[in-house]
């Protein structure tokens, strides 16, 4: 009787600590919080995707600014082990009762929310000016003057269920279950630590090369649900891990590799699956520890000028080895640098177009390993910006000048190298990927930029791109050093800018060895359609080389030619829906839909002759990824529509928009999923296909006309959608699917 009058007197207590943050208040915070406080570029620095990331906090030091220092690391389980550590950073509680009433400042935004419900307006999490308040009387200022901005910040409020059970566990100092889930190690994982912690010279050297392109890897063992980490720990435990800025950072004491089970919410925009299991470990024993070195296998340097570039501290691993290990997962690797340690980054992407395709070289005809003195003879001109740091200094950032000049003299060696070749120049130089034959082939990798962010897909998706790269080693190498391992998104803005400045050289250099398949007297005449404007020629580098090739062209469309024979070679298949031919002919809109082939008939219509003005408009406000669900009686069927934007060149940094050419942008409609960052989910039911095209082919700039079809982030149903494609997306892929980050959405609410 008295424990029941007791909790009739304090029920919150009592509700509180029997609520589950893991079981009950984690899926809430994953499904409606973490799709926008993930990442670096989460508002505030507020992390939602473990409790470690909520007690941490928020600070109002956002790490997307121009500076000229680099600032301190905030990573979270990496920079700080405990609360305590984050305030004396100058990160702030979220979740501390500051009142009489238990009011925490998630609680009051979550409650504004509930008292003021309508969004009105646009909502830009990313761009808006967010105050980040650090205590009660900012945030009531800024409740004050900005009443429709509670949490989820521009979208519906929580469902009432979701709302009291969120609010009474914050109320009641916010308890953490989390230390009681434990789970089994998997079987292989000794395996790989002791391989890497192997004290034997040649293995130190190799563990070090493996953990520099694997310490972003989201590490999946066969016989685990779980992913894993792999990090350099102080003690045997793995619970004090090295604080380096970067993965080849000076570690002044003992230190061990150990894989640690990632406990946060695992998000697609830094998900990046590399699988281990006892066939990678005697691929990994084979390619590094069997093979004879160059030399007696030494510990190497981490003196900046030596560790941030590869081709000068592994110089002992035969190049061979190295290019092997990074052709076996080059999708992993090259989703490195395309979605990495930058969560945003318009300025670092505007160097790439918004759609391309990416071959590699054999390692057979690669006649920059083949040849065993190139790279040793070509160090100095294949030097890194990264080498200076976090602190690059003005007179640094201007090195590209610089670099220019070594590109002029890399690309004359190298063109001198193919040439006293004993091979010619044809089709067979061109790898042939990992799983030939097969539709999960990664011969050809397509990329596609998504304003502020990118995505990479294995095969040859879209239409025939604008432009083609072709990669060697050490073209992979510098690309992934320069934009992962040695890129230091704490550092300084010289030092981005020189990163930025030297990707042009990188990107230049992939698509100048595609030139090289063509005809000698058409390589300019190419690579000038892709550079158009009168500054352009004066802001690139391009060396074309005198060397023949071997390839009979039928046709005076060159470019065209070499692709298509490219994908013939690496017998990666045409995309079904965009990739058509010239004399294709439009398709009447049909009045009833009821198969997949109906629909992919009418969507390839619309790619071919690109006229769905709506999308076209989306595109000039940087928005450009879309969700299509078609709800069938019987299955529905997911797509992305990819707006590819026109640049008459990609030459330079800033002032994109007079680059652009909005009437020669184009779309790809691909099954499936693209990218992380949806901006609009389209849902059409089957009975109103026909009217959907419609609306699309003849759109009005009547957006009332669209409301039946399109999910503006204010629509009540909006967390029904999101939900269902996310849960879709889950389904179609179990290993590769993460959370995506709602933070770009369309900004606008429809009233």
């Amino acid at each position: 009787m008295f424990f029941r009058f007791v909790f009739l007197l304090f029920p919150t207590v009592f509700l509180a600590n029997s609520i589950s943050f893991t079981e009950q208040i984690k899926p809430i915070l994953d499904k409606r919080c973490v799709v926008c406080h993930s990442c670096y570029n989460s508002p505030c620095q507020t992390k939602f995707s473990s409790y470690e990331g909520l007690q941490r906090g928020g600070t109002k030091t956002p790490i997307y600014e121009n500076r000229l220092t680099g600032t301190k690391p905030t990573r979270l389980f990496i920079d700080a082990i405990d609360e305590q550590s984050w305030r004396d950073k100058g990160f702030y509680s979220i979740l501390e009762n500051l009142d009489d009433d238990n009011n925490s400042l998630m609680s009051m935004l979550l409650e504004q929310k509930h008292k003021v419900p309508l969004n009105i307006g646009s909502y830009s999490p990313e761009e808006d000016k967010l105050t980040c308040s650090k205590d009660l009387k900012e945030l009531r200022n800024y409740i004050k003057e900005k009443p429709n901005h509670g949490m989820p910040y521009g979208f519906p409020e929580l469902e009432e269920e979701e709302y009291t059970l969120l609010l009474k566990w914050l109320k009641n100092k916010a308890p953490d279950d989390t230390k009681k889930i434990l789970t089994k190690e998997p079987k292989d994982l000794k395996l790989f630590e002791e391989f890497l912690n192997n004290q034997d010279i040649k293995y130190q050297v190799t563990a070090r090369y493996l953990y520099e392109h694997l310490f972003l890897a989201h590490i999946k063992f066969d016989d685990s649900s779980d992913f894993y980490q792999l990090i350099r720990s102080l003690d045997k435990e793995g619970k004090k891990p090295v604080t380096t800025r970067l993965p080849y950072g000076k570690v002044n004491e003992n230190f061990y590799y150990r894989f640690k089970k990632i406990e946060s919410t695992i998000v697609h925009k830094t998900h990046m699956v590399y699988r281990l299991d006892k066939n990678k470990l005697k691929r990994y024993n084979d390619l590094f520890i069997k093979p004879t070195w160059k030399q007696t296998p030494t510990l190497i340097s981490y003196d900046p000028i030596i560790a941030a570039n590869p081709l000068t501290a592994y110089t002992q691993i035969p190049s061979e080895s190295r290019y092997q290990f990074l052709l076996d997962n080059v999708h992993f690797f090259i989703m490195n640098f395309i979605r990495g340690p930058v969560c945003k980054g318009q300025i670092a992407l505007n160097v790439i177009n918004d759609h391309f395709w990416v071959a590699f070289k054999d390692p057979k005809y690669d006649e920059t390993i083949q040849n065993k003195n190139f790279i040793l003879n070509n160090q100095k001109l294949l030097s890194l910006p990264n080498e200076y740091g976090a602190n690059t200094t003005f007179l640094e950032s201007f090195d590209f000048y610089k670099y220019d000049n070594d590109t002029v003299d890399y690309y004359k060696n190298k063109n001198t190298l193919y040439q006293n070749s004993s091979h010619t120049l044809n089709l067979k130089s061109i790898w042939k990927g990992n799983h030939p034959n097969s539709i999960n082939n990664d011969a050809i990798l397509t990329i596609y930029r998504h304003f502020d962010s990118a995505s990479v897909h294995k095969g040859a998706l879209g239409d025939e791109p604008r432009t083609m790269w072709v990669l060697d080693y050490p073209l992979v190498e510098r690309l992934y050093y320069s934009l992962v391992a040695g890129f230091d998104v704490f550092g300084n803005t010289q030092h981005k800018v020189l990163v930025r400045k030297y990707m042009d050289r990188l990107r230049i250099e992939g698509e100048s060895n595609f030139l090289e398949y063509l005809p000698k007297d058409k390589r300019q005449e190419v690579f000038n359609s892709w550079y158009q404007g009168l500054l352009a020629k004066y802001f690139v580098t391009y060396t074309p080389s005198t060397n023949k090739s071997d390839i009979y062209f039928e046709t005076s469309n060159l470019k065209s030619e070499l692709m298509s024979k490219i994908l013939e070679h690496t017998k990666i298949p045409k995309d079904k829906i965009n990739y058509t031919k010239k004399e294709y002919h439009k398709n009447k809109i049909l009045s009833k839909y009821t198969t997949k082939k109906q629909i992919e008939k009418s969507l390839q219509d619309f790619t071919v002759f690109g006229n769905i003005s709506k999308f076209k408009e989306f595109s000039s406000q940087n928005f450009n990824l879309i969700y299509i669900r078609f709800k069938m009686k019987k299955e529905d069927f997911v797509y992305s529509v990819v707006l590819n934007r026109w640049h008459n060149n990609v030459a330079f940094m800033f002032v994109e928009d007079e680059r652009l050419d909005v009437k020669k942008d184009s779309i790809d409609i691909i099954e499936g999923f693209v990218g992380s960052y949806p901006n609009y989910f389209i849902v059409v039911e089957e009975e109103d296909i026909s009217t959907f095209f419609t609306v699309l082919e003849e759109y009005d700039n009547d957006e009332n006309k669209l409301r039946k079809y399109f999910v503006p982030r204010n629509d009540p149903n909006f967390w029904s959608t999101y939900d269902w494609f996310q849960n879709k997306f889950y389904e179609t892929d179990p290993i590769g699917s993460g959370l995506f980050d709602l933070n770009r959405y369309y900004e606008k609410t429809f009233q």
